[in-house]
């Protein structure tokens, strides 16, 4: 672990009033949940292009139970509770050194650490909602893998239900809201995302266009290194923000 980098980042959140998180999917790879665009991820297993044109929303409304088949066979995550690096958080917003989370992640592993000011953009993949837009009702894991068939229905109105989850073709959630965390903060800090997927890479660009307290933790090199205050590469991101946290505590901030 670097420590003259893990000091630098603790004196820069130390004098932060206003730190705000960004995740990608190598915060959640190491508390079991596979990285889609990694490696061994499906994106490169079998074509961006074939990915694309499956799970989209117009393959969705117009074939559901082929989306469903490859829906559920590569996209539903095996069992996972959050890893270090998720609690490790959750403990920093308990203790006023995190304001908030823009997460591109899908699997809820910020919430059930116990983080309470989480922007999922792409949604959760754990609810299922009513394509009826005059019912709406909402829908756990249990009552979906419950359901005879492979395309769940609503059990009020009858209607297919859709993964609670952003697919191609459709916008992002709270674009705005998400937006505005990023460009209020005083630190932006960037965990376990190499940057790429848009429009939240774009956020960040928009950020470290106007402010300098970027920083990056992250396996590997993302879009923006050049522009980052701090960059940390490399190691057991979990480890890294421990080591911050504890300093942290350690030094009475």
């Amino acid at each position: 672990m670097d420590k003259k980098a893990v000091d630098q980042v603790v004196s820069v959140l130390a004098n932060s009033r206003n730190t705000i998180v960004v995740t990608g999917a190598g915060i959640s790879t190491e508390a079991g949940i596979p990285d889609f665009r990694g490696a061994d991820g499906i994106y490169r297993k079998l074509g961006e292009n074939k990915v694309m044109n499956i799970i989209n929303i117009n393959a969705f409304n117009r074939d559901p139970e082929g989306f469903y088949e490859f829906y559920r066979q590569y996209f539903v995550f095996p069992p996972s509770e959050p890893g270090k690096a998720h609690r490790v958080l959750s403990d920093m917003e308990k203790k006023g050194r995190v304001k908030g989370i823009v997460t591109q992640n899908i699997d809820s592993l910020h919430e059930r650490a116990g983080s309470r000011k989480v922007i999922a953009i792409h949604g959760t993949a754990d609810r299922y909602v009513c394509r009826n837009r005059g019912c709406k009702e909402v829908y756990g894991d249990e009552y979906v893998n419950s359901c005879e068939g492979i395309v769940p229905f609503c059990e009020k109105c009858g209607s297919i239900l859709k993964p609670d989850v952003v697919l191609f073709g459709e916008n992002i959630k709270n674009y705005v809201e998400a937006r505005d965390m990023i460009m209020g903060a005083q630190v932006l800090l960037v965990i376990g995302s190499s940057l790429t997927v848009y429009p939240l890479a774009g956020f960040v660009k928009e950020f470290s266009a106007f402010y300098q307290d970027l920083i990056i933790i992250n396996k590997g090199r993302t879009q923006l290194d050049h522009a980052a205050l701090v960059k940390i590469d490399g190691g057991h991101t979990g480890d890294t923000l421990e080591e911050i946290n504890r300093q942290m505590d350690l030094r009475g901030y």
